[in-house]
């Protein structure tokens, strides 16, 4: 019965967290949409990957030539250089320094381009390894092979900027491929082959950043939901664990939930639709189980409460603190870790409940 007891109570809360948590993503691809931050995430993972802006290329620097290379120049607009419109609207020049606010910001703009706001969200690989092989092998009319041309270009830079890692890197891939293959066509499909490489490492690294600092606007949107609901991690499990109506509403909630639901309903319809479907979950829970959910008082009524017994207020807004902590703590996870977390536990309930119901009897002699 203990045990059982301890399934329902993390059943709810997981439950509660899904819910909240659909919530926060809705909010957070709202807010990564408006500021462009995997876009801006992949600028900045670039300028990493090619270690600063030594490394030239004409009058642009090497990741300036990237972005404005053919091959990734069809991966976004430029209003003002495709047909003629505007700069930068006041909206976008908002945006911008939205994004500098949330700390996506990359560095430095990209030269030659517009408005960064519409700078692809990712470059594929092969795409990334072609436009470098056709940047670096500047002089094509020159007799020599691309191999050559690109070992050139790297070595004269190699001697200026000695301590360039980019540079390093680049002579390191291009004596890998020549050491590889012996034809020189298949020393460059080799090169090809190590920029692709290399660009992918890199790019699993940039996802690394991604996920860290989605993982920290989780925080600060579940900090705020969990205020704006007034949801205290510590008054719901406490609800629930004295509560056996309470607890028995949530089980059979996310039962239904998951019944209707098979995969994580995310990625369907708008944003704002989504937004509307979550909270409205949300008030349904609050409203049809009674769980201490939202401010049921007015701010009035709170303040009049805390002058007449400041002690007892204080250590129920340190509990209530706690509480909310605990619920941001809890969304930063995401929702499809809260989906899988509710998918298994409700699996080892039902494997042991059974077991439960089925009490061997004793000997009527």
């Amino acid at each position: 019965m203990f045990g059982s007891v301890i399934l329902d109570v993390a059943i709810g809360m997981s439950y509660i967290y899904l819910l909240l948590s659909l919530v926060a993503s809705v909010i957070n691809e709202a807010l990564a949409s408006l500021v462009q931050s995997r876009a801006a995430n992949l600028q900045r993972g670039l300028r990493s990957l090619l270690s600063g802006d030594s490394i030239e290329s004409g009058a642009l620097t090497l990741v300036d030539n990237i972005y404005n290379h053919g091959l990734v120049r069809g991966l976004y607009q430029d209003p003002a250089k495709d047909y003629g419109g505007p700069v930068l609207s006041l909206w976008s020049g908002f945006r911008l320094r939205l994004q500098q606010w949330v700390g996506i910001a990359p560095p430095k703009p990209i030269a030659g381009v517009t408005d960064p706001l519409l700078l692809p969200s990712y470059i594929p690989a092969r795409t990334f390894a072609l436009a470098m092989i056709d940047i670096l092998n500047q002089d094509k009319f020159n007799g020599k092979t691309p191999i050559e041309n690109i070992e050139n270009f790297l070595s004269s830079h190699h001697q200026q900027f000695e301590k360039n890692k980019a540079v390093e890197a680049l002579l390191t891939l291009l004596i890998d491929a020549k050491n590889d293959a012996k034809a020189d066509y298949l020393r460059l499909q080799q090169l090809q082959t190590n920029l692709e490489n290399w660009y992918n490492d890199a790019m699993d690294r940039v996802s690394g950043w991604y996920k860290r600092y989605t993982q920290n606007v989780l925080m600060i949107i579940g900090l705020g939901l969990a205020i704006a609901f007034n949801v205290s991690s510590v008054r719901i499990a406490h609800t629930l664990w004295i509560d056996r109506d309470a607890r028995q509403g949530m089980v059979d909630a996310a039962n239904d939930y998951l019944k209707a639901n098979p995969t994580l309903p995310t990625g369907t319809g708008s944003l704002a639709d989504q937004m509307k479907t979550s909270v409205q979950a949300v008030n349904q829970v609050s409203a049809e189980l009674l769980l201490p959910l939202g401010w049921r008082f007015s701010p009035s009524q709170y303040v009049d409460w805390w002058k007449q017994y400041p002690v007892a207020m204080s250590g129920d807004a340190l509990v209530v603190l706690i509480g909310w902590l605990i619920t941001a703590g809890a969304l930063s996870l995401g929702a499809s870790f809260w989906f899988d977390t509710l998918n298994k536990i409700m699996v080892i309930r039902n494997t042991v409940k059974p077991e439960e119901k089925s009490q061997t009897e004793g000997s009527k002699d």
